[in-house]
């Protein structure tokens, strides 16, 4: 094998499956763009890669190219093991979510550096919040970031309803107790009386003035300063349910491990 058929790269393990008696098939989010490999041998005892190529590690790979199948892992070392991500379930689910929204939204050979990095600092966060508020902030941010990125960012400024045929394009405001609307079709959302007059509409979600403030801090707002907006448990509620309309749109299906998150968190209540 020549040195000229490897290459190197940080890698985020995504998912896996296993291949054969002691093979298994990965899922990566790279700089160089989501890639499917396998590591050869990787499940024997004796594997000396095994232990870098967990579900959510960040690690250093070394790939040699193949022309008929999956890239091969030759070489793996850990860069940042995210242990919390598999030790805890709660944890564990949210870190699963992130993941699949990027595998859902990114196609093989698409994606690059600036998507990998959000995935690496999203999942670094991830490990050290708290399990409360935080937590739930963090993934509303992820989301509007990941949107951004691959080419549905939500429009939080301007109304994108419709007027006798013209753009509506008013200026809305996060203050008032007039009922706005979220529009996933049009791309954001709706002032007062673009939402009225169109609220009926199947893909038309209802929306407060505060729920607004607080998504366009998540689109905004880094996950640092992020963590001490004042938000209650309510409206936590309302921008995840608001957000989940919006992904599930775009997607035109829903995502797996967001259902099971939630009712993860209704059994925990209880």
């Amino acid at each position: 094998m020549s040195s000229e058929r490897l290459y190197r790269t940080e890698a985020i393990i995504i998912h896996r499956r296993d291949q054969g008696e002691a093979d298994r098939v990965l899922a990566l989010c790279t700089p160089l763009g989501k890639m499917v490999v396998i590591a050869k041998g990787v499940r024997k005892l004796r594997s000396r890669k095994a232990g870098h190529l967990e579900l959510f590690a960040h690690a250093r790979l070394v790939l040699a190219r193949s022309r008929s199948s999956w890239d091969v892992i030759t070489q793996a070392d850990t860069v940042e093991p995210h242990a919390a991500l598999r030790d805890d379930l709660v944890r564990g689910t949210y870190a699963r979510y992130m993941v699949e929204l990027y595998d859902r939204f990114v196609a093989e050979g698409e994606g690059g550096e600036p998507i990998f990095d959000l995935v690496r600092r999203a999942l670094g966060y991830l490990c050290q919040v708290e399990m409360d508020r935080a937590v739930s902030l963090l993934a509303r941010a992820y989301e509007q970031r990941l949107l951004t990125l691959v080419g549905f960012r939500p429009e939080w400024d301007r109304c994108v309803g419709e007027r006798e045929g013209h753009a509506c394009g008013r200026p809305l405001g996060a203050e008032g107790n007039e009922a706005l609307g979220l529009d996933p079709e049009r791309g954001g959302v709706l002032c007062p009386e673009c939402y009225q007059a169109n609220r009926k509409q199947r893909t038309v979600l209802s929306l407060s003035p505060a729920a607004l403030d607080l998504l366009r801090a998540c689109q905004r707002q880094s996950f640092a300063r992020l963590q001490s907006y004042p938000a209650a448990p309510a409206l936590l509620v309302e921008v995840e349910r608001a957000m989940l309309h919006y992904v599930t749109y775009h997607l035109e299906q829903n995502v797996r491990s967001g259902t099971f998150l939630r009712r993860l968190r209704r059994e925990d209540k209880n």
